[in-house]
């Protein structure tokens, strides 16, 4: 009989970890994801595989939903070194419970139409697929360091600033538990921020459970002081010297943004590029799919109808579904470059 998976030790899961180091920064997001597991900086999670030692497919997945922190509830955290291997593994009997909500990350895109069709074969649906492009630094020498403009301190997030952050990101995302999430973060890894000499809080970037910097924000007041690159190299500098990899996740459609970070001196990583899928189950008592994903405007929505809208794209975001698919940031609360930001940015809150 064939075995579906292979439940790993904690003596095995120290030299899977080993082995992911060697593939730095490509592996940076499961290599993180699994350091956190097993410093017990993220509890509740068991580590599989298709085989060993030989394997080709990675998942950390809940004991049970009850085990994880209620921000990582339903979260599947994936890495393979075939797509063609993950694309059967992710399939196989007991892998996943399809009867149970999903969440995926580090999916490669040509697995999102496998998730999509087996999710309908169980009668659910995939209600949200973003995509993300990994950039890292990887140059021999650190950025410049960084050096607030007067009137300013670099300094760095405190635990009472959480609910101030959640209020800067919770029309991006809506998750149960995101003050929780943040004062984890904030107290748990590195980050930087700027205020004022008075301690008004006008900037940051903070750090997420899979190794990557996220959440650079600039209050809109200050989007002409340049501190979004003020952030990124400090932080940046701060990673390279605990030996650590500097890397975050950029929306594949944020050309401006890319296009900043390249300025700076990222550079695109495709091995680390990946999908966040949420597959919701079919209601209790039916064999019938979920309703329609609701659209920004409040009206119902199918995936093909949403497609059409983006133009063809097959990219489906529905806001209030992946924390960890918080982006490194985006233009419009960067502050990076001014001139081509336009408008208000979905980032910030109004309320």
């Amino acid at each position: 009989m064939s075995v579906m998976y292979r439940t790993l030790t904690a003596e095995e899961s120290q030299d899977l970890r080993w082995e992911l180091h060697s593939s730095l920064p490509g592996s940076a997001k499961i290599y993180y994801v699994l350091s956190n597991h097993m410093d017990n900086l993220l509890t509740g999670f068991e580590v599989i595989v298709d085989q060993w030692p030989n394997w080709t497919c990675i998942m950390l997945r809940p004991k049970s939903f009850e085990s994880v922190p209620r921000y990582f509830r339903h979260y599947h955290m994936c890495h393979t070194k075939s797509t063609k291997d993950f694309k059967f593994f992710i399939q196989r009997p007991c892998v996943v419970d399809w009867t149970k909500p999903a969440i995926f990350t580090g999916i490669p895109y040509d697995v999102v139409p496998v998730i999509q069709d087996k999710s309908r074969k169980e009668y659910g649906e995939v209600t949200s697929v973003e995509h993300r492009f990994m950039y890292a630094w990887t140059k021999s020498d650190p950025p410049e360091p960084a050096v607030a403009p007067e009137g300013m301190q670099l300094t760095e997030l405190k635990k009472e600033h959480a609910e101030m952050i959640r209020d800067h990101w919770k029309h991006y995302r809506a998750n149960d538990g995101l003050v929780e999430y943040f004062q984890q973060v904030i107290e748990q890894f590195d980050n930087s921020a700027i205020t004022t000499t008075d301690g008004e809080l006008v900037a940051y970037i903070c750090m997420q459970y899979n190794g990557s910097m996220a959440n650079l924000f600039v209050d809109p007041a200050y989007h002409t002081a340049n501190l979004g690159v003020l952030l990124l190299r400090d932080l940046t500098r701060k990673l390279l010297e605990k030996h650590q990899t500097a890397y975050g996740f950029i929306k594949t459609k944020d050309s401006a943004f890319i296009t900043t970070c390249q300025n700076i001196g990222f550079s695109w990583v495709p091995q680390g590029s990946m999908s966040w899928v949420n597959h919701k189950p079919r209601v209790p008592g039916s064999r019938s799919p979920l309703a329609k994903v609701p659209s920004a405007n409040g009206l119902s929505t199918s995936q093909e109808e949403k497609d059409k809208q983006d133009g063809g794209d097959s990219e489906l975001e529905v806001k209030d579904l992946f924390l960890t698919a918080l982006p490194l940031s985006c233009n419009k609360c960067s502050g990076i470059p001014e001139e081509k930001r336009k408008g208000a940015c979905i980032h910030v809150g109004t309320s």
